[in-house]
């Protein structure tokens, strides 16, 4: 069966635009709400749960799309067997480091702000993982309303909590509401009873396909969040504001089309494979991301500075320079994108890992310069050589690659 490209983009792009849109507003409404200082310190608790999620990541939700039996229900309840213990394991890391991260920032959060979090991963892990199964088909419905009303949910508890808390606690709470209410309504748009298995020989197999995609998600921590942590550590807090509020809105393009590249990319480019047609699918795919990194360059580096500005205040506007930086670093990661989606693809799981080892050089060049009391901008400038460089690696990698068919056109 040929499923054509277009199928379901409404969903594909508009789900992921409104999970970052509401990411987005929750930065604002605590800006205008608790004030800069604050919001640096509420950037901390989220960064902390990302970083945790991001180490134990074992890609559950990109294996049942990849693998040849993905669809049958004993691998599913074997993965979402293989999902609740990574949420424990998750759970259990967040609990240990919460002392050591309070003692870190030691005018941050609390130990218990932190350790709230440990919510999070234990309720994503009894989610349904049947609105991903459907993804392979290429259905994104049940995704649509899962993901979507969690966002939803978490926009209408976002005041109530910060009336009630006051200040970045709200941070922890609203993230346990997001998470909890996909985990509740993942079930209610299940085709499939909720079963769950506790198989060696799945495990075995989620953890010889994840392993790399951990190293490659710690990887990614690096690359994405590793500054903000520098800044938090050799700034103050509004500066650490004022940075990760232009990384988030320079980000936020590239998260989506990271999010849309595996309801989409990931199962056209699993399906031209299997029927030997990898090499005519794959120019209109990377194309496409090129089109989106041109566009992403301009656009931001023109208009974040006024943007920031009218939406968060001019106490958070940042220079052109700072935003030309992230926008070059953000274009990167969206031209990345489809090559690291080739690798997971063609079984190559270890490539995207290999590609942002380029980026990790570049946090110790970030660190020197922040050492060294230099601005914001040397920071951003690191990002972006570390980015660029990345992206260089992961084309030269698909390169090297051979694939079931003739090497891919890059």
């Amino acid at each position: 069966m040929r499923i054509s490209f277009g199928d379901g983009r409404v969903l594909v792009w508009g789900v992921p635009v409104l999970a970052e849109a509401g990411a987005l507003a929750r930065s604002v409404v605590f800006a205008w709400a608790i004030g800069a200082d604050e919001l640096g310190r509420a950037m901390i608790l989220a960064l902390a749960l990302r970083m945790v999620e991001m180490a134990t990541d074992v890609g559950v939700e990109r294996f049942i799309l990849q693998a040849p039996d993905g669809d049958t229900k004993g691998m599913q309840a074997g993965l979402q067997g293989v999902a609740i213990m990574r949420g424990g394991v998750a759970a259990l890391v967040i609990l240990a480091l919460s002392p050591c991260l309070a003692w870190v920032f030691d005018d941050g959060p609390t130990t218990a702000s932190f350790a709230a979090l440990a919510l999070c991963p234990l309720l994503n892990g009894f989610a349904h993982l049947d609105y991903r199964r459907a993804q392979r088909h290429f259905r994104y419905g049940q995704m649509a309303l899962a993901e979507a009303g969690a966002t939803l949910a978490m926009l209408v508890g976002l005041v109530p909590a910060i009336a009630v808390l006051g200040n970045h606690r709200a941070m922890a709470a609203v993230l346990i509401i997001q998470v909890g209410t996909r985990m509740v309504l993942s079930h209610l748009v299940a085709k499939r009873q909720y079963e769950v298995q506790f198989c060696t020989k799945t495990l075995l197999r989620s953890w010889y396909f994840g392993a790399p995609l951990i190293l490659n998600a710690g990887l990614l921590f690096l690359a994405f969040y590793a500054d903000r942590l520098i800044v938090a550590e050799a700034y103050d807090w509004a500066t650490l504001a004022l940075y990760g509020v232009a990384m988030q809105l320079a980000i936020l393009p590239a998260q989506i089309v990271g999010r849309a590249a595996v309801s989409l990319v990931l199962p056209t480019l699993r399906m031209a494979l299997e029927e030997g047609r990898l090499s005519a699918v794959w120019p209109r795919i990377l194309v496409t991301h090129m089109v989106l990194a041109a566009a992403m360059v301009v656009g931001f580096t023109l208009l974040a500075p006024t943007m920031i500005d009218l939406v968060y205040g001019s106490e958070l506007r940042p220079s052109l320079w700072l935003t030309f930086a992230l926008a070059i670093a953000a274009a990167s990661i969206i031209l990345r994108t489809p090559y690291s989606q080739l690798s997971i693809t063609t079984g190559r799981t270890g490539d995207p890992a290999r590609a942002n080892m380029i980026r990790v050089i570049t946090v110790g060049l970030a660190g020197s310069f922040a050492l060294a009391g230099l601005p914001l901008e040397a920071i951003a400038i690191a990002a972006a050589a570390g980015e660029v460089g990345a992206t260089l690696r992961a084309v030269h990698l698909v390169g090297l690659a051979r694939p079931l068919e003739k090497r891919v056109m890059i």
